[in-house]
C-alpha cells in the first residue's frame, strides 16, 4: 500500500503556511520593526527566507520514512521520486538543511549574546561582516550535504536489505528510487546553552544601565529565540533521532516513521508565528491593535533615534 494521501496533503498544507506565515513576517519587519532592530532585523530576514527555502525543499522531497528491522529506508516521494540525479541532489539539500537550521539559530543567540551583554562589540556585526556570520551555517549545510552523497548513497547491500519490504509495504521498486540513510549530528547546542544563559543573567541584571524600552525588546527578542530554537527540536531533531534510536535495537515501527515527515514540514509554517505573536509591535498590527496615527508616528520617531537605539541594543 503507498503513503497515506493525508501525509501529502498535510505537507503540502504545512508549506502554504510556511510562505504565507514568513511573507507576513518579512511585511511586518519591514514595516514595523525600526531601527531599534538594529543589525538584527537582516538576521531575521535571512532566517525567514532559510524557512520558505526549507519548506520549498521539504515539498520538493516529500520524504517517506520507514524503520524496517535494524535499518532506516528514506526516499523522495515527490515527482523526483524516479530521477535518481536530481532525486539524490533534493534528498542531501533537505538533509543539510537540518544542520543549516541549528548553526543559523547559534549564530543568532551569539548576536542577541553580544547585543545584551557585549554592546561595545557590537561593530562584529557591521556592514558585510554581518554576511560573514552566515559562513558557518553555510559551511555546515555542504559538509553534512556532501557526507550525505558520499557516505550514504544506494549500494547493493541496503538495495537488498529493503527490497522485499519497499515492494510490499510501498509498492516501489527500490533500484527505480532515489533514497538514503542519512545521520544528523551537531554540537552547536553547545553554543545556544552558553549564550542564552548569559543573555539571560544580564537581562534580569537590572543594575545594567539599559533604558525600559530596549530592556523589553530584547526580552521579547531572545524569548523568541529560544521558542524558535526550542520548536525545531521538538518537530525536526528529536523525532528524526528516534528513527535512528530505534533500529539499534530493532524495534521496527514501519510505516508510523512517516509521521516524522510531517512534523518536519510543520517547523517552517510554526517558526514565523512564534516570531509574530511574541513581538508585542508585530502582534498589535497583525491584530490590528495599534491606531494608524500612532503607527505614522512610529515610523517617523524610528528614523531620529536610529542612531541612538542601535548603540543601546
Amino acid at each position: 500500500m503507498p503513503v497515506s494521501k493525508f501525509i501529502s496533503i498535510g505537507q503540502h498544507i504545512c508549506f502554504l503556511t510556511a510562505v504565507i506565515a514568513n511573507s507576513l513576517l518579512l511585511y511586518l519587519i519591514k514595516i514595523r520593526a525600526g531601527s531599534s532592530f538594529g543589525r538584527y532585523r537582516i538576521m531575521m530576514i535571512c532566517f525567514s527566507l532559510y524557512s520558505i527555502f526549507y519548506a520549498t525543499v521539504e515539498t520538493l522531497t516529500l520524504p517517506v520514512m520507514h524503520i524496517h528491522g535494524s535499518g532506516i529506508l528514506f526516499y523522495a516521494d515527490s515527482f523526483l521520486k524516479h530521477d535518481l540525479t536530481w532525486g539524490m541532489v533534493i534528498i542531501t539539500a533537505y538533509c543539510g538543511c537540518f544542520a543549516f537550521c541549528i548553526s543559523t539559530l547559534a549564530v543568532h543567540f551569539v548576536f542577541r549574546y553580544i547585543a545584551v551583554c557585549r554592546s561595545n562589540k557590537l561593530y562584529y556585526f557591521d556592514g558585510f561582516k554581518l554576511y560573514l556570520w552566515f559562513i558557518p551555517p553555510c559551511l555546515m549545510f555542504t559538509a553534512w550535504a556532501t557526507c550525505i552523497q558520499l557516505v550514504y548513497v544506494p549500494n547493493p547491500d541496503t538495495r537488498d536489505f529493503f527490497r522485499s519490504m519497499t515492494r510490499e509495504v510501498y509498492e516501489e521498486d527500490i533500484d527505480t528510487i532515489a533514497y538514503v540513510g542519512p545521520v544528523y549530528y551537531t554540537l552547536c547546542f553547545t553554543t545556544c546553552i552558553i549564550c542564552a544563559y548569559k543573555t539571560y543573567k544580564k537581562l534580569n541584571d537590572f543594575s545594567t544601565q539599559m533604558s525600559t524600552k530596549t530592556r523589553a525588546l530584547n526580552k521579547q527578542l531572545f524569548w523568541t529565540l529560544g521558542l524558535q530554537t526550542l520548536l525545531p527540536c521538538l518537530t525536526q531533531y528529536m523525532p528524526v533521532g528516534l528513527l535512528f534510536v530505534l533500529p539499534l535495537f530493532e524495534i521496527e515501527v514501519g510505516k508510523v516513521g512517516n509521521i516524522v515527515g510531517v512534523t518536519c514540514c510543520l517547523y517552517p509554517a510554526m517558526d514565523p508565528l512564534v516570531a509574530i505573536f511574541m513581538i508585542d509591535r508585530f502582534r498589535n498590527c497583525v491584530l490590528r491593535k495599534e491606531e494608524r496615527s500612532k503607527t505614522r508616528s512610529g515610523r517617523k520617531s524610528a528614523y531620529t533615534s536610529d542612531k541612538w537605539s542601535s548603540n543601546n541594543q
